[in-house]
């Protein structure tokens, strides 16, 4: 597969529920930087899109782009994609810029299961569901529910790091770059990405932690056929069914509690799954990660 073709200068792959959604809303404000409005283009690991070749991924996700300084995505399932690596290498070449954000694994994982809990798709307390992680990997839909896997970071970056020069990685630390310093990150990740440093607009905030206030609401709301037998009834327009469901969605959430996963449980989950892996990834990158529950 041709690299001559592509027009992608920058790829962040991870990890999730690291603000990584939030990076790309404010990126994408920069007249320099073009960012798909499609989030997660799932190109990179995704076989039947992938066989389709970069035209493809270009005019499909990135039409207008090509005059911008950088351009790229924000996917940060792709770190854990053990196939993702070798095909962006492949396609883009190992000059493509990487930006990853890591999180507190213990903090990751528990953010990861309120979205679980969120859409429905999680039953189980958290540590219920932790210990049975290994036998869900049948599980045709186990990577929403891969909540030790998505932080095992030192395994999922040695990939990469194979493939690519540590010089065209960026590697960030959620828990401080993000929550305590954002404004100083932006400016370093438009230092990184080589375009004109702006003051962006770091208030802007997407995908924060929320869960139900009624299981029940939730799962009738999200059955397939609600719209069909319930909201088809009682709105005609599909468009504002749409809305409806959306408005149902919505006003059943309230903000998850960031002090529900304490201290001491976080430092319990992060040494009996996780310990290892952090010793790993404060080698790899050199960061410090001071502000994880360890």
């Amino acid at each position: 597969m041709a690299t001559l073709r592509s027009i992608q200068t920058f790829l962040c792959i991870g990890v999730q529920k690291a603000g990584t959604t939030t990076l790309a809303d404010i990126l994408a404000t920069h007249p320099d930087i073009c960012i798909p409005e499609v989030k997660e283009t799932k190109f990179f690991y995704f076989a039947e899109d992938y066989s389709k070749g970069i035209d493809h991924y270009n005019h499909t996700f990135y039409r207008g782009c090509s005059e911008h300084k950088a351009v790229g995505e924000l996917d940060p399932d792709y770190i854990m994609h053990p196939e993702a690596a070798g095909r962006v290498r492949e396609t883009l070449g190992d000059g493509i810029k990487l930006i990853v954000v890591f999180r507190d694994p213990a903090r990751r994982a528990y953010s990861q299961y309120l979205m679980s809990r969120k859409k429905g798709i999680e039953k189980l307390g958290f540590n219920e569901a932790l210990s049975a992680e290994d036998s869900r990997r049948n599980w045709p839909n186990y990577k929403t529910v891969a909540y030790v896997e998505r932080g095992l970071y030192a395994t999922q970056l040695k990939r990469w790091l194979e493939l690519f020069p540590r010089t065209q990685f960026l590697f960030l630390d959620f828990e401080k770059d993000i929550v305590q310093q954002l404004p100083e990150t932006l400016r370093h990740i438009q230092e990184f990405l080589g375009v004109s440093v702006l003051d962006l607009d770091h208030t802007i905030r997407s995908n924060e932690a929320s869960e139900a206030v009624n299981d029940s609401v939730r799962d009738m709301v999200r059955r397939p056929n609600f719209v069909k037998t319930v909201l088809k009834k009682l709105i005609p327009s599909a468009r504002f069914r749409k809305k409806a469901r959306r408005f149902m969605i919505e006003r059943n959430q309230q903000a998850a509690s960031a002090s529900r996963l304490e201290e001491e449980e976080a430092r319990e989950i992060n040494r009996k799954y996780f310990a290892e892996e952090i010793a790993g990834i404060r080698e790899l990158t050199g960061l410090p990660f001071e502000h994880w529950s360890i």
